[in-house]
């Protein structure tokens, strides 16, 4: 039957340690219950370097790097959560152009499912500009308009604004205008097609604002006036004396949307001072925001009185 010391070795191990430790004494033990607590110790700790190990093996080292240097760089408090839950795309950048951390609203935008995926990547490969770069080191950017291109290459309009924190870092926010310039896009192609139509048209076409002509098409030149005689002067210059007033009362009439209903005769000067008749129709709009009216004219000789 084996034997145990209180320790609970079996009788001839413990026999042999405590020889050895007795013939060693400059291994510094004092007894076997010393010796096997250091052991202990040793081997616990192998344990531990074998499950750390382990434990690397299976994670993603690259992203857990990423992820610590990303918490170096924003304040995990309420600054890091503001950055995040801003409505604009909100990221920043280190010196050397790469992106260290980015809110949902960039990756998302830019259509990357995780801003992982984002981390390192340079702006220059975001933003389709080969002089951003040299831009952002000589200025601080505000709604500087340039293309962002996302993950399926297609691009984006976006507005961007970049600014130095301290230290290395910059801070970044896009806003996507896409949609806004597709629109003012179609906008201009459309006003573009009416200013074409008006252009052409037979009656004069004038849009009046705050009593001044500010518009006028081509039509106008059978008066004799050109253009720009016209433009910014008051059209009561040009409204025969013994009208002034009556087409004054409907003016104010057509600014407060009163329908005048059927056209206006009215007299207009010409430019070689003769009186011409026009028949005169009004409609109230907005022009470069604010209220004005545009107004057309049909020229006539004037009628002999009977």
């Amino acid at each position: 039957m084996i034997r145990y010391s209180t320790i609970s070795l079996p009788k001839e191990l413990y026999d042999k340690l405590q020889e050895m430790i007795e013939e060693k004494p400059a291994m510094g033990y004092s007894s076997v219950a010393d010796f096997c607590k250091e052991a202990i110790r040793l081997h616990v700790e192998e344990i531990k370097k074998e499950l750390r190990n382990d434990f690397l093996r299976k994670i993603d080292v690259p992203l857990l790097f990423k992820k610590i240097e990303r918490l170096s760089a924003v304040d995990a408090g309420k600054y890091g959560e503001m950055f995040e839950k801003m409505g604009c795309m909100s990221f920043m950048f280190s010196s050397d152009f790469k992106i260290k951390e980015c809110n949902y609203s960039f990756f998302s935008n830019l259509g990357y499912g995780s801003k992982e995926e984002m981390i390192g990547m340079d702006i220059e490969d975001i933003f389709d500009d080969p002089k951003l770069k040299n831009r952002i080191k000589r200025e601080t950017l505000r709604d500087y308009e340039v293309k962002a291109v996302r993950k399926d290459g297609k691009t984006i309009d976006v507005l961007l604004s970049i600014g130095k924190l301290k230290g290395r870092n910059y801070i970044g926010a896009a806003k996507d205008v896409t949609v806004k310039n597709y629109l003012i896009g179609k906008e201009m192609k459309t006003r573009e097609l009416y200013e074409y139509l008006i252009e052409e048209m037979c009656h004069t076409v004038m849009v009046i604002q705050e009593k001044k002509i500010k518009f006028v098409n081509k039509a106008v030149l059978a008066t004799g006036w050109k253009r720009e005689d016209l433009l910014g002067r008051n059209f009561l210059e040009f409204v025969a004396k013994e009208d002034q007033k009556r087409i004054m009362e409907n003016y104010e009439k057509s600014l407060k949307g009163k329908d005048l209903g059927k056209p206006r005769i009215y007299r207009y000067i010409k430019k070689n001072k003769k009186v011409t008749e026009g028949e005169t129709n009004s409609r109230k709009i907005e022009f470069e925001g604010r209220p004005a009216l545009l107004v057309t004219i049909r020229y006539r000789e004037p009628r002999k009185e009977e």
